[in-house]
């Protein structure tokens, strides 16, 4: 195509010269469908000159189109339509607007994830491969580039490699050095037989790569990158810290060997990747059973935390994503699809295609503004979660505490109410028709997106869990501050703060001067307490560290796009020298 083209019409959808990237063969273009501008998709463009005279390179594209025709899976992008004109070959191919997980990568500070956002991207791409695996298909170009991100779904895309397997999945065969030397199994490298374990090689390495910020072997050309294979054993960093099961699975994905190597059979049910929902029923059969109360409530709180401390772009369970996402992703308003019925039927004029243009620039700003709103809400709901988890450690810790049964309750309780007022400010907040802080119209399109509603989905299922939580503390407390009216243990002083505490133990979460200025001074007596038992244990330092943070989060937490994962990896991973020089920053000796 000439570089001076704005739109062509090609069947029944209209390719805007909008490069979204490169694939094996071909340029990809934005595109939509002609009757509806709403309704984007990427168009593979190849040129039948360049491949008229390539048997191999029309082998590769009649297979690609092939194997992409009949699978239709939520983690794997889809195929839509194709067409052919004298000079071109299109791919209508579904749209992800989110970018691809290299660039993802390139936004992080580190260059690289927390362990909890990998496995979860991990396990989106072993999502997509169990359907792969089951039509005995390998891909044989897995790298970052081309797993595609799209509300919250990671996509694997660049099927120009692919193929079916003629042989069982298992059985090495002599097949094309096809791939991306860097995430290359060792035998496509050398020429040797292989099998879809060469998949599991370069999930392997990118695997690697997401926790790491690197790949495990490096090399300036693929005799060399080979030659380091074979002659450098694996080796994982000291820093940052991962868990031992997650590099066991890594070793077993990187044995050099074939035979070595686990299979897709093996990664499917590794516990890393396997969701053991048995195991979440079970704990919960065995929580419910508990007689009291107030135990009850806080294992249920730790089931749920150690589920959804942190939620972030990416959805934790890829299958129950809203399957229909895709659908839902091109339809829009009824405003916009009578402005593009307009745009398609003079959609070759000039004018027009200078409207379609300034609309593609224009939605991309406000899809940017959009997941702009949305960070800013995961953000505050995640601050929310922090109190809760500090909570879970002041529960845990009490029987090394020792603290005084009115003050442990006090402490934790007041911790759980500003849990509740966060959410009820998030809740408030996205509730509203009108944002003062955010454009209009750009506000009234997020209330429509999808975004929005896994978000209204998210607070609510979490002031549910939150507020049972939240009610069974105040129940305990309030038994206990009255215990001590009653047997009249308080006096003066002591019964000033109880007369406080109680006008604040309600279910009003639009917190008020009596509860700020209680929250400091509990939390300031409390810090008091633990500093004065002189601990060199690392947990009960750490504990000092959080409740710190509680007094002011926003100073810790300064971004809204703060990567909460990495925060509770690093932090609960120093040692009690980097703890305590923590603590002397803020001021604490």
């Amino acid at each position: 195509m000439n570089e001076d083209w704005t739109t062509k019409k090609v069947d029944k959808y209209v390719v805007v010269n909008k490069t979204l990237g490169q694939g094996a063969y071909g340029i990809v273009y934005r595109g939509f469908y002609q009757e509806d501008e709403t309704k984007q998709v990427a168009v593979k463009t190849i040129k039948i000159a360049t491949i008229s005279d390539t048997p191999k390179m029309i082998e590769l594209i009649k297979r690609e189109i092939a194997i992409l025709q009949k699978i239709n899976h939520p983690n794997i992008v889809r195929l839509y339509d194709v067409a052919r004109t004298n000079n071109y070959l299109y791919m209508f191919l579904e749209y992800c607007a989110d970018g691809d997980l290299k660039d993802y990568m390139a936004k992080k500070e580190e260059k690289r994830l927390s362990e909890l956002e990998a496995v979860i991207f991990i396990k989106h791409i072993v999502e997509g491969f169990k359907r792969l695996y089951k039509q005995k298909i390998i891909h044989r170009d897995i790298k970052p580039a081309n797993i595609l991100l799209h509300q919250g779904v990671a996509k694997i895309t660049d099927f120009g490699f692919a193929r079916v397997m003629d042989s069982e999945m298992n059985d090495p065969a002599y097949l094309s050095r096809l791939g991306s030397p860097l995430y290359m199994a060792p035998q496509i490298l050398e020429g040797q037989p292989f099998s879809a374990k060469c998949d599991v090689w370069s999930v392997g390495v990118m695997f690697y790569e997401l926790l790491y910020g690197r790949t495990p072997w490096s090399a300036e050309n693929a005799y060399s990158l080979l030659e380091n294979i074979k002659k450098q054993s694996l080796k994982f960093p000291p820093k940052p810290v991962r868990s031992q099961k997650i590099k066991e699975l890594i070793t077993l994905m990187l044995r050099v060997q074939e035979k070595d190597r686990i299979s897709w059979e093996g990664v499917f049910e590794d516990p890393t990747i396997k969701i053991d929902e048995e195991t979440i029923k079970e704990n919960m059969k065995n929580i419910l059973k508990e007689k009291d109360e107030i135990s009850k409530s806080i294992s249920l709180n730790k089931l749920y935390i150690d589920q959804n401390l942190v939620v972030g772009y990416l959805a934790k369970n890829p299958i129950n994503t809203l399957e229909n996402s895709n659908q839902q992703t091109l339809e829009a308003s009824a405003e916009a699809r009578s402005q593009s019925a307009k745009f398609s039927s003079q959609f070759d004029s000039d004018s027009n295609a200078d409207i379609i243009m300034s609309n593609y620039k224009n939605e991309k700003k406000r899809r940017d503004a959009m997941l702009k709103y949305n960070n800013y809400f995961l953000f505050e709901r995640n601050i929310a979660f922090f109190f809760n988890f500090v909570i879970q450690k002041i529960i845990k810790l009490q029987t090394k505490l020792q603290l005084a049964n009115d003050n442990y309750f006090r402490l934790i309780y007041l911790i759980a109410k500003n849990q509740m007022v966060h959410l009820e400010r998030v809740n408030q907040q996205l509730q509203r028709k009108d944002h003062d802080k955010f454009d209009k119209e750009t506000w009234g399109r997020f209330l429509a997106s999808q975004e929005y509603q896994k978000l209204i989905s998210l607070i609510s299922m979490d002031m549910k869990h939150s507020l049972d939580f939240y009610t069974e503390i105040s129940k305990k407390c309030n038994i206990v501050q009255q215990e001590e009216l009653v047997n009249g243990k308080a006096t003066g002083p002591t019964s000033s703060l109880i007369k406080n505490f109680l006008s604040i133990q309600n279910n009003n979460f639009e917190a008020n001067d009596t509860f700020h200025m209680l929250y400091r001074d509990i939390i300031v007596e409390n810090l008091k307490n633990i500093k004065n038992l002189n601990s060199k244990e690392t947990e009960i330092n750490l504990l000092l560290l959080y409740l710190l943070i509680c007094q002011n989060p926003y100073e810790e937490f300064k971004d809204i796009n703060y990567d909460f994962n990495t925060f509770y990896e690093e932090i609960e991973n120093l040692t009690l020298s980097e703890v305590q020089e923590k603590l002397q920053k803020k001021g604490q000796k």
